[in-house]
C-alpha cells in the first residue's frame, strides 16, 4: 500500500473513531428518559437561545471546536486524491451531514434530561462544520503532504523535530483551554484583581509543601522533552536548546494572559527554565552515550535490569501522586459506599465538571502512567527475542493491574474519587508510553531502522554501479 492510500485509510479510521467520541460524549451520562415523539418534537421547536457570559464562552467554544476536526477529517477522507468537482461535492455533503448530526444530537439530548439543549450548541457545531470544511480547502493538501512525509521519514533529526512540534502543539492547545478568551483591558484588570496574574515568584504555590513541590516538579517536567530532543537530535547547542524551550514557555505565558480563567505566573517561567535546562543537559549526555551499546560491547547485568528497577521505583511515585495524603479509612460501610464507582459508565464523572477539568484529568491520568509503560518497553527491548512477546504481554498486564490497584486504593481515601474511567485512562496511558518508547527508539540515531534504511540506499547505489 502506498503512502497516499495509507494516509486515506488513516483518515477514515480517525474520522469514525472521532465520530463515535462526539456522539458518546454528547449523551453521557446516558440516563435515558422516554417521552412521546410528538412531545419531543414540540420541545425541540422551542429550544432557547442562551445568554452567553464570560463563564459560557468556554462551553460555546468547546462545541465549536468539537466539530472542526470532524468536518476536516471527513472532507479529506472523501475527497483525498479526487478532482476539484468531487471535492466540492464532498464539502457540501460533509457540511450538510455536520448540520444534520448537530440537529440529531441536540434532539436526542431531549431524551437525556441531564443534558442542556440550546440553539447556541447547534449554531456553534454548525459553524465548526463550516470551519472544518474551509480548513480542508486551505490546508488539507499541506496537511496530508506533511503526514505522508511523516510516514516516510527515517531521518532521525527530522523525525525528532516533528515529534517536538507535535508535543508543543498539544502543550499549547491544552494550556489555552478552556478558551474563554478576552482582549478587554477591564477583564484583564479583573483577572489581576482575582489573583490570576502573579508577578512574585512562588507566591502562587499552595501552602502544603508536598503539593507545592508537586507543582514545581511537574511544571518543570513539561519543558524537559522538547529541550531534550532539540539537543539530542544534533544541530543545536545545549544553550540553544535551552533557549528554545524557555522562549516557548514565555510565549505560552503571554498567551495565557488573554485566557480569562488561566493563571499567568512568573513561577512558571522559572520552572520552565529549570526543565528546559535539564532536558538540554540530558540530551547532550544521551547524544554522547547513544541509545544502544556499540557492537561488541558487553552489556552488564545492571544495564539489563536497570529499566525494570526504574519501573518498580516508579510505583511508589504513582502511589504518592494518587494516594497522598494517605488518610486511609478501612471501615466496611465506607468502602461499600465507595465501591459504587464500578456502576458508572465511562466518562460519566467528567460530565459534571468543566471541559477544561475533563481534559486536565485525562492528561493527568495518562501522563503519569506513560513512564511506567516506557520503562517496561525499555526492559523488554533488552531481552532475547524469544522472550519479548511473553514479556510484552506481562508488561501490559502489569500496567492494567497497577492502575486497578491505584483506583482500589483510592476507595479507602475520603478525598479521592475512584472511577472506572480513570482505570481505563491510566491503562491506556501506560500502553501509550510503551508504544511511544518503541516508536521513538526505532527512529532515533543508532536504531536498526535508521541504520537499515541507510544501508538499503547504499546497497541500491552499489547495485547500480
Amino acid at each position: 500500500m502506498n503512502q497516499s492510500a495509507t494516509a486515506r485509510s488513516h483518515l477514515w479510521l480517525a474520522g469514525l473513531a472521532y465520530l463515535l467520541f462526539v456522539i458518546y460524549g454528547s449523551l453521557v451520562p446516558l440516563e435515558f428518559k422516554a417521552m412521546p415523539l410528538d412531545t419531543a418534537i414540540s420541545a425541540f421547536r422551542q429550544i432557547p437561545w442562551l445568554q452567553l457570559g464570560i463563564g459560557s464562552r468556554a462551553d460555546w467554544m468547546a462545541n465549536l471546536l468539537l466539530f472542526i476536526p470532524l468536518a476536516f477529517i471527513f472532507t479529506g477522507a472523501l475527497a483525498h486524491g479526487r478532482g476539484i468537482a468531487f471535492l466540492l461535492f464532498a464539502s457540501l455533503f460533509v457540511l450538510a451531514a455536520a448540520i444534520g448530526l448537530s440537529l440529531g444530537i441536540e434532539f436526542t439530548q431531549l431524551y437525556f434530561p441531564q443534558r442542556t439543549v440550546s440553539q447556541n450548541d447547534i449554531a456553534a457545531e454548525s459553524l465548526g462544520g463550516v470551519i472544518g470544511v474551509v480548513a480542508w480547502w486551505l490546508f488539507g493538501g499541506r496537511f496530508l503532504g506533511g503526514y505522508e512525509s511523516w510516514l516516510r521519514v527515517r531521518e532521525p533529526a527530522a523525525w525528532s523535530a516533528r515529534l517536538v512540534w507535535g508535543y508543543l502543539a498539544f502543550v499549547f492547545a491544552y494550556n489555552v483551554l478552556p478558551l474563554d478568551l478576552t482582549i478587554s483591558a477591564v477583564e484583564i484588570f479583573h483577572k489581576w484583581r482575582e489573583g490570576k496574574l502573579i508577578l512574585v515568584p512562588f507566591a502562587g504555590l499552595p501552602p502544603d509543601p508536598a503539593l507545592a513541590l508537586y507543582e514545581v516538579v511537574t511544571d518543570a517536567l513539561i519543558w524537559l522533552p522538547p529541550a531534550f530532543f532539540w539537543r539530542f537530535s544534533g544541530g543545536r547547542t545545549t544553550a540553544r536548546a535551552w533557549w528554545l524551550g524557555f522562549a516557548a514557555a514565555l510565549l505560552l505565558e503571554v498567551l495565557q494572559l488573554f485566557v480569562y480563567s488561566r493563571v499567568s505566573d512568573v513561577t512558571d517561567l522559572l520552572t520552565a527554565a529549570l526543565g528546559a535546562w535539564a532536558g538540554a543537559l540530558l540530551g547532550a549526555w544521551s547524544g554522547r552515550r547513544g541509545i544502544r551499546p556499540r557492537p561488541g560491547t558487553r552489556t552488564s547485568v545492571m544495564d539489563k535490569w536497570l529499566p525494570l528497577l526504574l519501573a518498580c521505583a516508579w510505583l511508589p511515585v504513582l502511589m504518592l501522586l494518587f494516594w497522598y495524603p494517605f488518610d486511609f479509612r478501612t471501615d466496611g460501610a465506607f468502602i461499600r459506599e465507595r465501591l459504587t464507582f464500578l456502576e458508572r459508565v465511562p466518562f460519566e464523572v467528567y460530565y459534571y465538571g468543566t471541559e477544561f477539568r475533563a481534559v486536565t484529568e485525562v492528561f493527568h491520568k495518562t501522563a503519569f502512567f506513560a513512564p511506567l509503560g516506557a520503562l517496561l518497553a525499555w526492559f523488554v527491548s533488552g531481552l532475547p527475542w524469544m522472550w519479548r512477546g511473553y514479556a510484552a504481554a506481562a508488561s501490559f498486564l502489569a500496567i492494567i493491574f497497577t492502575a486497578l490497584g491505584i483506583e482500589l486504593g483510592q476507595v479507602m481515601l475520603p478525598g479521592k474519587y475512584p472511577d472506572t474511567t480513570d482505570w481505563l485512562l491510566e491503562s491506556l496511558g501506560g500502553m501509550a508510553g510503551y508504544a511511544l518508547f518503541r516508536l521513538v527508539r526505532a527512529r532515533l540515531p543508532g536504531s536498526r531502522s535508521a541504520i537499515g534504511g541507510n544501508r538499503g540506499l547504499a546497497g541500491k547505489r552499489e547495485r547500480r554501479k
